[in-house]
Formats: C-alpha cells, structure tokens, sequence
C-alpha cells in the first residue's frame, strides 16, 4: 500500500507541477467512475470498464471543456494508462475498496483546491446562458438535498429498517462515503441532467424568450440558447451536462454493474459545490424561484410521457451528440419503433466474435441482430453484423432464420449495395431521417403551436413533450 501511495502521489504532483490540468481531470473522472462502479464491473470478463473509460466520459469530459481532438486526447490516455500499468495490482478484487478510496484522499488532498481555483477565474467570463445554467445548479442543489432528507423520515416511518438519512431520487442522489456511511459528509451528487433540463428550461422560460426579440444566433464559442429566433432549437439534457464540464464543477463518469449495459451518469463533486455556492449571489437569479420550481414539478408529474421513435434520436446543428449507447437503450425501452414483437434476448451480448448491440427475436421466434451507429452507416458495418449473425446461425438459431437491422444516422450508396451482397437479410433504419411534413408534425397541448414530431420542448410555450 505505501508503494502504491507513493507512486500515485508521484504522478499527481508532476501533473499539478506541469500545470496538467487535462490529465488531473482523467484521474478525476477514473477515480469517480470506479466509486459508481461494483468491483465485479470493473473487473468484468470483457473489459468493458477499460474499454469505455477513454472512448466514452474521458473524452466528452476532455473535449467538452479544453477542445480537445482525438489525437490529443488519445496522446494524453496513453499517459493515464501507461502510469496505471505501473501498478497492476491496483484495484484488485482484495484490494478495490481500500485503493478506491486512497486515489480519492490523494486528488482531494493535493488538486481539489486548483480545480476550485480554476473554476473561480472562469466564472466572472461565463456567458450570460452558462451564468443562468450555474445559479440554477446552486439554488437547486440544496433544495433536492432537503427533499431527499424529507423523503427519508417518511421512509423510515413506514420501514423501520430503512437507515438512510438521505432518499434517492431518480433525478437526484447523494453520494457519501462507502467506508463511512454512518457520517453526514458527502462525497458528490449524482443528478439527471436530463429532468433538470426540463425545470431549467420552465424556471428561464420568460428570460430566454426575451433573448428571441432581440434576434440571437447560436454561436459555437459559448452555450446554445434554449429558445432562439426562427429557426428555434432545443436544448437538450447532455448540452445541460455539458455546459456543467466546460464550467468545472461536474463530470460525466462511466457506471459498469456486473451484467447489465453500461451507463453515463452525471456527478458533481461535493467539494466543488461547498466553495463555489457563495457565488450564487452573484449570478442571475430567478424571483421565487423555490415557489416556481415547486408549481413546475408539480405540473411535470401530471403530464403524460409519450414512447420514444426514432425521429426522437434526431441530430440538430445546437443539439447534443447522441451516443450510441442512449440510442440502444431507447430501443431496449421501445423495440416498438423498429417493429412489433420483438422479444429481448439481451443487449450487448456476448459472443466469441464480439459483443452484439442488441439481439431479439420475432414473433416468428426468428432472431435479429440489431447493430447501431450513430453516424453514417458505411460498408464495414455489414461485415460486422455479418459475423454476429453467422455466430447466432451457427449457436443458437437451430431451425430458426437469422436476419439483421442496422440503425444509422445516414445511409451511403456502399452500405446499400453492401448489404444486397449479405448471405443474411438485413434492413436499414435510419433515425432522424422524416422532414416536419403534417404527419410529422405534433400540436402543444397548451399553446397549440406546431412542432417537429422530434420536439422535447414546445418552441413556443416551452411545454415539454415526452422524455
């Protein structure tokens, strides 16, 4: 344990003395991601920890608030996992916990108060959009940790067995230390950028509305607004959690549970949050937002969610990147919208040549493997899909037909004629692809205004419509 404290305090100390902020964020979101993560997940069979952590969190974290290429930030991964390889008992199933919380104890310790530093020169710079987006964070911070508390007493009520003092909500969660749970500090907070995104959105409404007379135009530099001049955007929940990185004060960090798919979950740090909320005085401000905050939440729980299609993955020019992972899950929930009855067999499954996206069968008990990409749909993914189902043809079909769905963003001219080539029958669905023609079109059911069928947010009311 001394040797490893030492090398780790080693690397720390040279990133902060080469002013190395870029890879002092990669330990950050590393050490996150294995406290959200058991220790049967990061050590799964497939690696899927190792292989995640720098194509998915460490990257949007990096681009997001440097700018940074992939060749940059490939260049600074191979740092990150080159140190790591000095150490390969580090994490290991006897010793998960006890090195978890060492890594944490030494970037507290001896970065914590640069980041925080960093964050403080940056505020008086943000734009007026970032601004709002942190006072908002602040103010509803203490206002959830408050519910949670509430929502606890009342659980404790009921069940005499529930011992937490804080409750966690689907939105909102408050993370303490593992080794120590019994104490009142706190470790970070996980939120939904996504529900808080609909409350930021109804609490700004007037504001945001106000920017549209004075004809606004997005810009790439700083936030995209919310409501814009003709033609209007939508901001949706990962711009939300974006902003939050470019900020400072959060991450996305990678959860990996022992079987299930992977997710991205959105954390802010405890200690970010104590210094920084004497600033919100000095941010804009929403007049009783805490009575406002309450009348929308109650609004939100009387509304009706409406299932996922797939113009709902659109890609829009202010809108966020959608990752393939959000698009699999939102499949998972709604097979409905590639066809009806489709039965799961298991998502990202395992075979001896890959891992498959999805896998279903139909109605016919016929299997589909279903393959998605998030951007253009090229000619290699036809060989990638084919491996998969000459893999189920060949284990588990038996007597039953095999054939494929790929889910793209576009389509080319080589992946159509690549797929006519396919021992295996395979089908195109593209998401986003329907222009708003009138069978495209959904109404607000407040104001009346039509919009995209695509659309989480009325352009004009801000009412939202599904999620």
């Amino acid at each position: 344990m001394n040797e490893t404290k030492e090398k780790i305090e080693n690397f720390v100390d040279e990133a902060i003395k080469n002013n190395d902020y870029e890879l002092l964020d990669i330990l950050w979101t590393f050490s996150y991601s294995t406290q959200e993560t058991s220790k049967s997940g990061y050590w799964r069979d497939d690696n899927t920890f190792k292989k995640m952590l720098p194509t998915t969190v460490c990257k949007r974290n990096l681009t997001k608030k440097y700018g940074w290429g992939s060749s940059q930030i490939k260049e600074k991964m191979k740092v990150f996992v080159d140190f790591l390889n000095t150490m390969p008992d580090f994490l290991s199933g006897e010793t998960f916990n006890e090195d978890n919380k060492l890594l944490r104890e030494i970037l507290v310790n001896k970065s914590s108060k640069i980041l925080v530093q960093n964050i403080e020169c940056k505020i008086q710079d943000l734009s007026d959009l970032d601004k709002k987006i942190l006072s908002f964070v602040l103010n509803y911070i203490p206002i959830r940790i408050q519910d949670s508390i509430k929502e606890a007493e009342e659980r404790k009520q009921q069940n005499p067995y529930f011992k937490d003092k804080y409750y966690s909500f689907p939105d909102f969660s408050i993370k303490r230390n593992p080794e120590n749970r019994e104490t009142d500090k706190i470790d970070y907070f996980k939120i939904n950028p996504e529900e808080w995104t609909y409350i930021f959105n109804s609490l700004f409404k007037e504001e945001l509305q106000e920017k549209e007379k004075v004809k606004l135009t997005p810009h790439r530099r700083g936030a995209a607004a919310i409501f814009f001049p003709e033609p209007q955007k939508e901001y949706s929940f990962s711009q939300f959690g974006d902003e939050l990185v470019k900020v400072g004060i959060g991450y996305w960090v990678l959860y990996v549970p022992t079987n299930t798919t992977p997710e991205i979950c959105f954390i802010i740090p405890n200690f970010i949050y104590e210094d920084i909320k004497t600033y919100k005085e000095h941010l804009p401000i929403v007049e009783n937002s805490i009575e406002k905050i309450n009348e929308i939440e109650k609004e939100r729980e009387t509304k009706k969610v409406e299932k996922w299609s797939l113009e709902d993955f659109e890609e829009r020019d202010a809108v966020r990147e959608v990752w393939e992972i959000e698009i699999e899950k939102g499949i998972i929930s709604n097979p409905e919208i590639l066809e009806e009855e489709l039965e799961l067999i298991g998502k990202q499954y395992p075979t001896s040549v890959g891992y498959i996206d999805i896998l279903y069968k139909d109605k016919n008990e016929n299997f589909v493997v279903i393959e998605v990409k998030r951007g253009t749909g090229s000619y290699n993914v036809v060989g990638q899909i084919q491996k998969y189902m000459a893999w189920v043809n060949e284990n588990l079909a038996k007597d039953k037909q095999v054939r494929g769905i790929i889910v793209v963003k576009e389509c080319d001219k080589g992946l159509e004629y690549a797929i006519e080539g396919s021992k295996f029958p395979i089908e195109i669905k593209i998401f986003g692809k329907n222009p708003p023609t009138e069978e495209n079109i959904r109404y607000c059911d407040r104001c009346g205004k039509p919009n995209k069928k695509s659309a989480k947010y009325c352009i004009k009311c801000g009412q939202k419509f599904w999620m």
